[in-house]
């Protein structure tokens, strides 16, 4: 076999189609103003070599403290959250209904105080005095049905907790893999990043050499800066989940990354934390709807107080102590409103918690078919990865023996690392998908 020159090398290869390839490849990988307005000579005579760009953003890296766990974390979230400021105002409206629930009376008492005179009138000497102590009594059964309100109250404060605690967690734990993913993107296109500069700085010198033409340098040069800028685009992917972190919980470290066992539960049971609340929410109207029932339409007074009265020509006071009980009865248009509208509110809560139960077992189903397919794809993924990279490492060989252009070189170090990519974010987002699936079924860090 005769070997060609290098010129020859170049000539049958076709300079103005690899030049043609050469220009569209740096016209999608459009690199900064700066670069840009460099001068031809600087892109392909090695003066400047391409480097990874530094950081833009002032936020520095989550620092992994290995002491620290997620239950720890989840703590911090939830004190921190703006929802929680509410749990405080809860259990006081519970504390207060249920002690409202112990009191003998249904409201406070109230004095009465009657004086009565003719002077201003006949002036035939009659005077009156009555004093009195006015005692709310409660309606029948009203007493009850508070205590019942205060106590479905205390369940509902302490069935919010826990479910803002879940609701914390899945947020929490989204973000946990969203870092875990971003620090996998950034160190794979870092790899890449290095891998293209080493390739752009090879072909420049054999370019320099006479071995490889001006438009493979080209189109060497564009995939680094494509590389670089897949960098960038991957710090800053990275910076935003860490900056939700730090909002979240208000913590600058982290705890490393675990993988949660999956949970044996294969359906939404009743004690899961959305379903407590919302069966708490149910109770809750169902008691205010009972005490608008036994309280709207008021309860009986008792009147109770000394009598000190002269009549009218009389010389002498006579004292009397009066007692007096006041009893409504018949329908109240009050009571209809009042109670049509507790009615109407136990309703709404029923409802929510349909929606509550479908919400939840369409989240189950979700999460355990996104597991069931990574997991599926994980063997394909790590098998394509496999025969990538070993792709990528003959064309390696075959391109520094001038047996493989450099466009085809670089769809397969494109295929490869995308291989390895894919791979990678599959086992990232099969651990993401058990904590989803944690998620669904109600268990929490």
């Amino acid at each position: 076999m005769t070997t060609l020159a290098p010129r020859d090398v170049r000539t049958r290869t076709g300079p103005a189609r690899a030049l043609t390839a050469a220009i569209l490849w740096a016209g999608l990988c459009a690199p900064p103003a700066g670069l840009a307005n460099e001068s031809p000579d600087h892109a392909h005579a090695g003066e400047r070599p391409i480097e990874p760009a530094t950081a833009t953003h002032g936020h520095a890296p989550l620092p992994i403290d290995e002491s620290l766990t997620l239950a720890a974390v989840l703590d911090q979230a939830v004190a921190g959250y703006p929802e929680a400021l509410g749990l405080d105002a809860r259990a006081a409206q519970a504390e207060a209904w249920e002690e409202r629930g112990e009191d003998w009376l249904q409201d406070r008492p109230s004095l009465l105080l009657r004086y009565q005179t003719d002077r201003w009138g006949d002036d035939e000497g009659l005077d009156e005095y009555e004093a009195g102590l006015l005692l709310p009594l409660w309606s029948l059964r009203g007493r009850s049905a508070t205590r019942s309100f205060g106590r479905s109250l205390r369940l509902e404060s302490d069935a919010a907790g826990a479910v803002l605690r879940w609701e914390v967690a899945g947020v929490l734990r989204t973000l946990t893999w969203d870092i875990a993913r971003g620090e996998n993107d950034l160190e794979l296109a870092g790899e890449f990043l290095e891998i293209a500069t080493q390739l752009a700085a090879t072909t420049t010198r054999r370019e320099a050499l006479g071995d490889a033409a001006l438009s493979d340098t080209l189109l060497a040069e564009a995939a680094a800066l494509e590389a670089q800028a897949a960098l960038t685009n991957a710090r800053a992917a990275l910076i935003d989940a860490t900056r939700a972190f730090r909002t979240l919980t208000g913590l600058d470290h982290r705890p490393p990354p675990q993988r949660e066992t999956l949970s044996r539960r294969t359906s939404i049971e009743p004690d899961h934390p959305a379903l407590v609340y919302a069966d708490a929410e149910i109770r809750r109207a169902a008691a205010a709807r009972e005490l608008v029932e036994r309280t709207a339409g008021g309860g009986p007074d008792l009147l109770i107080g000394p009598r000190r009265e002269r009549a009218a020509n009389g010389d002498d006071f006579d004292n009397s102590v009066g007692l007096s009980l006041n009893v409504p009865f018949g329908p109240s248009s009050v009571r209809r409103t009042e109670t049509a509208a507790a009615e109407r509110a136990l309703g709404a809560a029923r409802a929510a918690r349909l929606r509550t139960q479908r919400q939840q077992t369409l989240d189950l189903h979700e999460a355990a078919h996104g597991l069931a397919t990574v997991r599926e794809t994980l063997a394909a993924a790590a098998r394509r990865s496999e025969l990538a990279a070993r792709h990528y490492e003959m064309a390696e060989r075959a391109h520094a023996q001038g047996e493989l252009d450099l466009m085809d070189l670089l769809r397969l170090q494109q295929s490869a690392f995308g291989a390895k990519r894919a791979l990678r974010r599959l086992e990232i987002e099969e651990s993401r998908h058990i904590a989803a699936y944690n998620q669904a079924v109600g268990e929490t860090p």
